[in-house]
């Protein structure tokens, strides 16, 4: 029977047309499927959307599921789903990066890179790749940087007769330029400008956080401390900079919005909520002032493969084209706010002035330490700053006495 079914078919259709719908049909219960976990906020939807589009248009032997999981709660979804139903490969960002280390829930990819991808350690940045790098260990590859960078209203420039921020600027002309911008008094000043985090002022100043060995704080060291007072007598003794809101200040992005706020230090990712609202004055992008040692906050994010998954090598070909020059092209419009981790991977188009600020500010990046305890150190630091940035205590003073919490911390692991 099976044989006089083929031949019926042969004689009514012709023989090539079996030959393919033979053929076909194998094919498609041979296709790999991987899933793909990312936060559902709109960006990063928008760009897995695009990926997965993308690559199994022009890889159809494989089917990619997404699966989006919340954003507001993304880190601590994600850990749980790894330890139950994990996915094949996932975004993470830095901050995730040492729990999931720690977990055992990132493949080291490092053995099966130069077999499944067309790229290499060296294609990527080394401040990005750095994140995800252990030694000779490589637990995922980065995709995306966002550098902070510096925001500035124009029209009040123009109105002040001030040239608009350049590269090199340094920070005695960013509190001179804040000066000329501030009008103090009355129910609603205008500042100067916001502050940029106290991580930018501590390495702008030549300080670093931990030891390179991550087991003690050097914020106590008198060149991280003399950074911060710097950021707080521009609040203290210039007035041309509002307190943050830890300690008590306005929300400096509305400040801007309101050009209650001349200059704004902020992630460069700020640029999608500032053309959305379309802001009724001129605004461009500049890098951010340097310090006696130039130094710029990143934040990176990256594609990594679950130490669970089934289809590893399936998983990793298809991170490596993520972000890789296909991924980057297919991915370009989606995030003009962000610069590539390849080397070689161009700008990608902004229609914001100054936007080449965004890919100026690699050479000098600095990710924020990579050790599991970081996040409670930061609220320490937080916590340890308000008097500081309230005029009640000196930078060194308040350094010197969180310090020992910073080291008991990272010495109970």
């Amino acid at each position: 029977m099976r044989f006089r079914c083929y031949y019926r078919m042969l004689a009514a259709l012709g023989f090539a047309l079996v030959l393919t719908a033979c053929a076909g049909a194998p094919a498609a219960r041979r296709q790999t499927v991987l899933t793909y976990a990312f936060p559902d906020d709109p960006t990063n939807t928008a760009v897995a959307t695009a990926l997965i589009s993308a690559y199994m248009s022009s890889n159809p032997q494989f089917r990619i599921e997404a699966q989006p999981i919340p954003a507001s709660d993304y880190a601590q979804q994600l850990l749980d789903r790894l330890d139950r139903n994990a996915p094949d490969l996932f975004f993470a960002a830095d901050p995730q990066v040492p729990t999931l280390i720690k977990r055992n829930a990132l493949l080291d990819v490092s053995p099966l890179l130069p077999a499944v991808a067309r790229l290499a350690p060296t294609d990527f940045q080394p401040v990005p790749l750095s994140v995800w790098r252990r030694g000779a260990a490589l637990y995922g590859l980065p995709a995306d940087v966002v550098p902070h960078v510096l925001f500035y209203n124009r029209d009040l420039f123009d109105a002040a007769g001030l040239a608009y921020p350049v590269p090199g600027w340094t920070w005695n002309d960013w509190l001179t330029a804040a000066k000329q911008l501030s009008t103090p008094g009355g129910q609603a000043p205008r500042y100067g400008t916001a502050l940029m985090p106290w991580s930018a002022m501590v390495w702008g100043n030549g300080g670093e956080l931990l030891s390179a060995d991550g087991k003690h704080t050097l914020l106590d060291r008198p060149e991280a401390a003399a950074g911060i007072q710097f950021a707080a007598a521009m609040v203290n003794v210039h007035h041309v900079a509002p307190p943050p809101p830890l300690a008590g200040g306005p929300d400096p992005i509305e400040l801007f919005k309101q050009q209650r706020v001349a200059m704004l230090p902020a992630p460069s990712s700020m640029m999608t909520s500032l053309l959305e609202a379309k802001l009724p004055f001129r605004w461009g992008i500049a890098p951010l002032p340097t310090g006696p040692v130039p130094a710029n906050p990143l934040s990176v994010a990256g594609l990594a493969v679950s130490t669970r998954s089934a289809n590893k090598e399936a998983a990793l070909a298809f991170a490596s084209w993520a972000v890789g020059p296909e991924g980057n092209k297919a991915k370009a419009h989606l995030l003009p706010f962000a610069a590539p981790a390849l080397t070689a991977a161009g700008a990608r188009p902004a229609e914001v002035p100054g936007a080449e600020a965004i890919a100026q500010a690699l050479p000098h990046g600095r990710t924020l330490p990579q050790v599991e305890q970081w996040p409670a150190i930061a609220d320490l630091v937080n916590q340890a700053l308000i008097p500081v940035w309230q005029g009640q205590m000196t930078a060194a003073a308040a350094y010197a006495q969180v310090a020992p919490k910073i080291d008991a911390l990272l010495a109970a692991g």
